[in-house]
């Protein structure tokens, strides 16, 4: 499979005056066609930035873009602007639908301004394939979040780009129809086969929707793998706690074991320490709660704490527990009403997991 997109040691400072800002520094990507990749990272890290540069919206301070083949250095602003319309598609937060036009009308302007003689019947042929032939006609006020961002799509696969960018396309609607429009969204572009580039706050979004993820900070890519991977095997301790719930624990070396100042207990691991002191990740899934009840404490990961608060999240409840001055966050399945214990403030419970469990951080 062919790159479609390659940043080769790309960086991008302002200067103003004496002072340099540098916001993104020595980034290395590389986006193969028909994949979905999401540039992830809280707001300041620099991923709306590079959006713009994958695009050639401005210049790069040092490094490189290839899109489609093209070093986008190379050209000036009018064959940079001339690649970008035949190659490129944008969607924005702002998903920028013309009000006085309808659905259909919004979605052929591009096929128009061509001069198009087809473009009526092009728009309807892909307003239906986004599932939105009953609502052609509607004006944007007359739609709902999840259409308006469809028409927004539309109109831009109507030109066939290669690479679709989307900066934070689903922030603006709310939980339900944000999950609905990413099933949408990955249906889609399968279906149509083009490159989407996502650049989101929302880590959930982001892997649900994503092929590959790079975690940004600071104007960095800390690391970039499957979803699967940066969850369940992150590099660092910032990728461990930015991504879903974690429970971060010091662990060091004592005689044959492995032992927690703030838990109090030994840790049985599956691999070796390249130091004698670091930090492990264990997330609140891997973790099994029981009655004390019923069960002895092992002397290797497990121990006995109290719950302090729990939240019912449906599928799930989360419980915090408490051992020694440590807080650690428990997620237990709810199967159904009955088959669970329904462990209640305040109650002592044994906490256990697997050696399998435990990823070393070793940053």
């Amino acid at each position: 499979m062919s790159s479609i997109l390659a940043i080769t040691n790309l960086s991008k400072s302002f200067t103003n005056g004496d002072n340099v800002l540098t916001i993104l520094e020595d980034i290395n990507i590389s986006i193969e066609e028909k994949e979905t990749f999401s540039i992830v990272g809280p707001s300041g890290s620099g991923k709306t930035t590079l959006l713009g540069l994958c695009a050639g919206l401005d210049d790069t301070s040092r490094g490189k873009v290839e899109l489609c083949g093209v070093d986008l250095g190379q050209l000036n602003e009018d064959e940079r602007a001339i690649l970008r319309n035949k190659k490129v598609g944008f969607i924005f937060q702002d998903f920028q639908l013309l009000p006085s036009l309808t659905a259909l009308e919004n979605v052929i302007v591009p096929l128009e301004l061509q001069g198009e003689k087809n473009a009526t019947q092009i728009g309807k042929d892909l307003l239906e394939k986004v599932g939105l032939e009953h609502r052609m006609s509607h004006y944007p006020s007359q739609l709902s979040g999840g259409e308006q961002q469809r028409v927004a799509l539309g109109r831009c696969l109507i030109k066939k780009p290669k690479l679709l960018l989307l900066d934070e396309p689903l922030a603006a609607l709310d939980k339900k129809l944000r999950s609905k429009t990413q099933l949408e969204l990955t249906t889609l572009q399968k279906k149509l086969k083009i490159t989407f580039v996502f650049v989101t706050h929302d880590q959930e979004e982001a892997m649900s929707l994503s092929d590959r993820m790079a975690i940004m900070k600071n104007g960095l890519i800390l690391e970039c793998s499957s979803p699967e991977e940066i969850y369940e095997n992150p590099k660092s301790l910032y990728t461990a706690n930015f991504i879903g719930i974690a429970n971060i624990i010091e662990i060091y070396k004592k005689d044959e074991n492995f032992y927690s100042d703030d838990l109090g207990i030994n840790f049985k691991l599956n691999k070796e320490l390249k130091n004698t002191k670091t930090n492990i990740l264990l997330r609140p899934e891997k973790i099994k709660i029981q009655s004390i009840n019923n069960l002895k404490t092992s002397s290797f990961n497990s121990f006995c704490g109290e719950i302090l608060e729990k939240s019912y999240l449906g599928s799930f409840t989360r419980y915090e527990i408490k051992i020694n001055n440590k807080i650690i966050s428990v997620l237990d399945q709810n199967f159904n009403s009955n088959s669970n214990y329904n462990f209640p403030k305040g109650e002592k419970v044994i906490c256990s997991w697997e050696s399998e469990s435990i990823k070393i951080l070793e940053d």
